[in-house]
């Protein structure tokens, strides 16, 4: 039904719990689901062989020795068992994505979402029946909060959609707009899974890289991101999305209801129209900075609604 990809941190420590428990969770998704964990790093072998999923060490990388995107999504089009597949960090904790997938009708298409960050050692896990009402209770806390349209971990399609796909280096600054940027520019619908699927980031460091944070986001390899996938202005996020899942629909809500923002990305992936788009963007800043243009923004109240609606709808 559904395959899942990812690039996995050295199974150590903390890291080792999260990555488990987020597979696991992936493992729950539906009733035939295949994970994949690409790369060679420390404790993979064993965590395949403890949670029974494939290990793939062969593939392209970038000098640095992290993955090229292309590299795992070619391998998962040509070998992978199932037309569902998702790239995701590997810290994610997911629930819903294969009710979100089976609900779009569209040929083609990129289903992303806001993820919702948990704090400092809270730990939560799906297998509980009452994960809603912890959730809730968490985000009531302060201790579940809705991350920006900025960040984005998972991106689910259909099989073999990225064809001639830049080189373009998992997990480092820039990589997940490219991704986007490439899908506009190829008119590819991006579908924002925000209010139906759960993707819960569990908190960690970049304790495991050297130079950390910084070299992860400013690095050679999210500069090589930027420059290839075309994103240094007016990189495309989350809220920039063609469509919304809401209320068990696909609805059509480009960029949230921001014309102008749409007219901009529109003039610059779809058409090419650089100075043209500069323009749209200076004025888009100015009449935004003044408050004319107000696009919504999702609040954790918002789609903690939407979740326990969900599963009122599935109990009755």
């Amino acid at each position: 039904m559904i395959t899942f990809l990812a690039s996995p941190k050295p199974f150590k420590g903390i890291a080792k719990e999260q990555q488990y428990r987020a597979i696991r969770s992936w493992l729950a998704a539906a009733k035939d689901v295949e994970v994949i964990l690409y790369g060679d790093s420390d404790g993979i072998d064993e965590a395949g062989l403890d949670l029974g999923v494939q290990v793939v060490k062969q593939l392209d990388c970038a000098p640095s020795g992290i993955p090229y995107f292309g590299s795992i999504v070619g391998h998962a089009a040509k070998y992978g068992q199932h037309d569902f597949q998702v790239y995701l960090n590997c810290d994610i904790l997911l629930s819903g994505i294969f009710e979100a997938m089976s609900l779009i009708t569209l040929t083609q298409f990129l289903l992303i979402g806001q993820r919702i960050d948990l704090t400092e050692s809270v730990v939560m896990d799906f297998e509980e029946s009452n994960w809603r009402q912890s959730l809730m209770q968490l985000a009531i806390e302060g201790k579940a909060i809705l991350h920006s349209p900025t960040g984005i971990d998972y991106f689910a399609f259909r099989r073999g959609m990225w064809q001639d796909i830049p080189s373009i280096i998992i997990g480092r600054g820039g990589y997940d707009n490219a991704l986007l940027a490439y899908c506009m520019r190829n008119q590819i619908p991006i579908v924002d899974g925000t209010l139906a699927v759960a993707a819960l980031h569990q908190f960690h460091d970049y304790g495991h890289m050297k130079g950390g944070l910084k070299v992860v986001m400013e690095g050679s390899d999210a500069m090589h991101n930027i420059r290839i996938g075309g994103v240094k202005r007016s990189p495309p996020l989350v809220s920039d999305s063609g469509y919304i899942l809401k209320n068990s629909q696909v609805i059509s809500c480009s960029c949230r209801g921001d014309w102008l923002r749409r007219a901009e990305l529109k003039l610059r992936y779809e058409m090419g129209w650089l100075k043209t788009a500069l323009v749209l963007r200076l004025i888009w800043r100015g009449i935004n900075g003044v408050g004319i243009i107000l696009k919504h923004k999702l609040s954790i109240v918002e789609v903690m609604y939407e979740f326990a609606s969900t599963h009122l709808t599935e109990v009755n």
